[in-house]
Parts: C-alpha cells; sequence; structure tokens
C-alpha cells in the first residue's frame, strides 16, 4: 500500500503538473510531510488523506491502491468523521457493541470515533472496508 500511494500520489502531481511545493500548499499539508510520502516512508494519516482527496476530487481507495483510477467520479464533501461514522452504523444496522465483537476493534476507540474524540487509523478503516465489503470513500461519507 505504501508503494501504490507513493506511486499516485506523484502521478497526481505530474498530471497536475505543479511542483510538490505548490501541492503541499494547495493541500495545506508542510511539504516535508508530502516528501515523507513520496520516499515511502509512511501513509498520510485519515485527515491528510481526506485534504489531498477532497482538493483533487481523487477516491481514497484509489489513492492508497485499491482500486484502478475512477474515471469521471464525483465525490460529496467529506463529512467529519463522527457523523459519516454514525451514519454508516446506521445505513448498516450495527452497534458499535457489534462492531467491536465482529471486527477486534476495541470498543472504546469506536466510541472515540463515534463521539468525535478521534480519528481511525488507515489500518483500522481497511479492516472496516474489508470487513462490510465497501470502499474507504464511502466509509468516511464520501460516496453515497
Amino acid at each position: 500500500m505504501l508503494n501504490e500511494f507513493s506511486d499516485n500520489l506523484i502521478e497526481l502531481i505530474n498530471e497536475e503538473k505543479i511542483t510538490i511545493e505548490q501541492f503541499a500548499e494547495s493541500v495545506n499539508i508542510d511539504m516535508s510531510e508530502i516528501y515523507r510520502y513520496i520516499r515511502k516512508e509512511c501513509i498520510p494519516n485519515l485527515t491528510n488523506i481526506i485534504k489531498i482527496a477532497d482538493c483533487y476530487n481523487y477516491s481514497i481507495d484509489y489513492l492508497l491502491g485499491f482500486i484502478p483510477f475512477p474515471e469521471k467520479a464525483v465525490f460529496k464533501p467529506t463529512p467529519p468523521f463522527s457523523q459519516a461514522f454514525k451514519n454508516f452504523l446506521n445505513q448498516k444496522g450495527i452497534t458499535r457493541y457489534k462492531l467491536n465483537k465482529e471486527t477486534g476493534i476495541s470498543i472504546n476507540r469506536l466510541d472515540d470515533w463515534y463521539f468525535g474524540r478521534f480519528n481511525p487509523s488507515i489500518d483500522k478503516l481497511i479492516k472496516i472496508k474489508k470487513h462490510f465489503g465497501c470502499s474507504i470513500d464511502y466509509l468516511v461519507g464520501r460516496e453515497s
């Protein structure tokens, strides 16, 4: 996933015909952090990957290498994760307790997401994505 993200980020920057500095400024992420992504040192946190995806109307799932480039995709503005998480649980008809039992994600962590105290890590989103067979874009409220 690290390689795919880095490659897709470089492709996005090249496609937009901008410098890394211009890209960092456009998404409001420190340039040193962008260079860490490009050098394959780390995956962005949820906040930063949403900034990139929203700014350039890219799929989070594409950026992370889960799907090919979705032609002509349009995404809704990303709501706060707590709101998206509540909507997701409601749509799936599942409680935090049941999600905890099915995925092994701590009930305290699920409560933190539900009440907006913390955002999930990309790893936890991937776990939920795989469990439900949905996209990360869907999980964070960017697609219907």
